[in-house]
């Protein structure tokens, strides 16, 4: 078993690092996040208005927002955050307000808040990974979760709430 657990393990960072923020989703021409196509992980348009990040993040995370949408959106808005902590916590208070607003009953919400705070917790991890340039290591500010949120636990809670599409997203958090 810890044979099993150690090749996984090498694995993940022979791949590039952290799946939620290292590996895209193809959302074909879907709106998201302002993003170069590059080759790699990281297509962060440096022209794009960070100040916006938040209102635009909540905006893309409309009802009806397919889940590979959704999840691409928070992979993109986790690394643009990355240089400022101060909107990793601002989104996630503002996903986790929105559950509180429709009193709980809407799984997308839930959906959107745990799998934001999993982002931003693997964010923290690539940290450490062999995936940044000296300039981009330099600029990486998050270098921790968001302390004491469990994010898996609410996306477990939107799948038995009937979130549709969600089904392989466990998988992809890891431990």
């Amino acid at each position: 078993m810890k044979r099993l657990l150690i090749g996984l393990m090498l694995a993940t960072a022979a791949f590039g690092g952290p799946p939620l923020i290292c590996e895209r989703i193809d959302i074909g021409m879907a709106k998201s996040l302002p993003w170069k196509n590059v080759n790699g992980w990281a297509g962060q348009d440096s022209t794009y208005d960070l100040n916006r990040l938040t209102g635009d993040t909540l905006a893309l995370l409309a009802a009806g927002t397919p889940v590979a949408v959704r999840m691409e959106t928070m992979r993109r808005a986790a690394i643009y955050a990355a240089r400022d902590p101060r909107l990793t916590e601002e989104i996630a208070l503002r996903l986790t307000a929105r559950v509180l607003d429709g009193d709980g009953a809407d799984a997308s919400a839930w959906f959107d808040a745990g799998y934001f705070v999993e982002t931003v917790r693997q964010a923290a991890l690539i940290y450490k990974y062999d995936v940044l340039s000296a300039a981009e290591k330099a600029n990486w500010k998050v270098r921790a979760g968001i302390a004491g949120l469990d994010g898996k636990k609410w996306v477990t809670r939107a799948m038995r709430m009937g979130g549709k599409g969600m089904d392989d997203v466990l998988a992809r958090m890891g431990d």
